[in-house]
């Protein structure tokens, strides 16, 4: 029937279309999980499906992207384990920056979960476990909890990495972390130093410091003196954990 058939050109182009339709076996367009499963694992799936988008929209299946939760599985692992793969915990305190990290998850998480927004709790494990990495960090006490968050997004994993750290029973009988507020209390803050609409330096103060007290040190530090070049500033504007404005 297609012998005769031509291709439709569009400016001596042929133009290809895309169609987004339904999954269905009558269309003979279904997806074997299996293939995806045997490839990146049943976790790799279960938050990837997660991860295209909010529960009440109807998402394209496009594996493209697919790598990128299991990139992140693997960097998870890869916090229990040194470089030569062997398990290796510690049982020091944690730090407050991996605290910090570890009660950003636990409070993002629990309000995802309770207002469905399970694709935005993918993209926070994300940002939580580079920091971790970034910070080396190896804690007990962090990938304890970290794991129990983890469990109703990637239980085989999480089950996996709750009996290496000697846990008994099963992650899923372990209560939900409880979110502390204190942890992500800033210290100090960067202020962004603008000299007439550009920022031209960065300076760290204690979140209580007076604007009085950052204005002064502002206009004695060497880094904006340079850029006065000896004139007297016409207005300085200090937005508390914001930025320091400086107009000449």
């Amino acid at each position: 029937d297609e012998i005769n058939t031509e291709f439709v050109l569009e400016d001596g182009k042929y133009i290809c279309g895309a169609e987004v339709e339904k999954m269905s076996k009558s269309k003979y367009n279904v997806v074997n999980p299996d293939d995806v499963v045997s490839r990146f694992g049943a976790d790799t799936l279960r938050m990837y499906e997660m991860f295209l988008g909010p529960l009440t929209d109807a998402k394209p299946w496009n594996t493209n992207g697919i790598t990128g939760v299991y990139n992140f599985l693997r960097k998870y692992w890869r916090l229990f384990h040194t470089e030569k793969g062997d398990f290796q915990v510690s049982d020091a305190e944690p730090t407050k920056d991996e605290l910090k990290a570890l009660h950003k998850l636990i409070k993002k998480v629990a309000d995802d979960v309770e207002n469905l927004s399970l694709n935005t709790s993918v993209s926070a494990f994300m940002v939580c476990v580079n920091e971790l990495s970034a910070l080396k960090c190896n804690k007990q006490a962090v990938l304890g909890e970290l794991t129990v968050v983890l469990s109703s997004f990637a239980p085989h994993i999480a089950e996996e990495t709750w009996h290496l750290l000697g846990n008994a029973g099963s992650v899923t009988r372990a209560p939900y972390p409880a979110y502390n507020a204190s942890y992500l209390v800033e210290d100090s803050f960067e202020y962004p130093v603008s000299i007439n609409g550009k920022v031209r330096a960065k300076m760290t103060f204690a979140a209580d410091t007076a604007p009085a007290e950052i204005e002064s040190s502002v206009l004695a530090s060497e880094a904006v003196q340079k850029w006065l070049e000896g004139k007297q500033p016409k207005k300085i504007i200090v937005v508390p954990k914001r930025i320091v404005n400086v107009v000449l």
